[in-house]
C-alpha cells in the first residue's frame, strides 16, 4: 500500500489538486490508485449547487497523477511530467460521496514520452476510459 505521504514524495501535486489518496502496485508495473471524494469537496459548491458532480477534468487529472505515481515508482527519483495528449472518454458522472478508482498501465515509452492505458471507475462501474500521453519535463 502506498499512502498519501509516499504519494506526496513521488509527485509534486498538493491539495487541493492532489487527486490521489492511495495506491497499490499491480501486475506488470500497473497501478491501482484512488481518490475518496467527499460531499464537502470545495469544487462541488459550484459544480453544481444542489446536484454535485465531480468534474470530468478532475477525473482525467487524477488518472494522469496516477500515471505519474506509477512512473515515479518504476523510475526511481521523482520526475515531473505533463499531459501531452488526452484521449479519454467520460462515460458516466461521478456523484459524491464516492471512491474513484484509477487503473493505469504504461504501454509504450520513448524519448521522454509515456503512453498509458487508463480507466476510472466507481463501485466497479467504468466512468472514464482511454489513453494518456505524458511527457517528462526536462530542465
Amino acid at each position: 500500500m502506498i499512502d498519501a505521504d509516499r504519494i506526496r514524495a513521488l509527485i509534486p501535486h498538493r491539495p487541493p489538486l492532489l487527486l490521489v489518496d492511495g495506491a497499490e502496485q499491480g501486475p506488470n508495473g500497473s497501478l491501482r490508485a484512488w481518490k475518496d471524494i467527499r460531499a464537502d469537496e470545495p469544487v462541488l459548491a459550484g459544480h453544481f449547487p444542489g446536484q454535485p458532480v465531480w468534474p470530468g477534468v478532475y477525473v482525467i487529472e487524477g488518472l494522469a497523477q496516477a500515471c505519474a505515481v506509477m512512473g515515479a515508482l518504476a523510475g526511481g527519483p521523482k520526475r515531473e511530467v505533463l499531459m501531452a495528449q488526452v484521449q479519454v472518454k467520460l462515460v458516466a458522472p461521478v456523484i459524491p460521496p464516492a471512491r474513484l478508482d484509477y487503473d493505469v498501465r504504461a504501454t509504450h515509452a520513448m524519448d521522454g514520452l509515456v503512453r498509458c492505458e487508463v480507466e476510472a471507475s466507481v463501485a466497479g462501474k467504468t466512468v472514464a476510459k482511454g489513453t494518456l500521453m505524458l511527457a517528462e519535463v526536462k530542465r
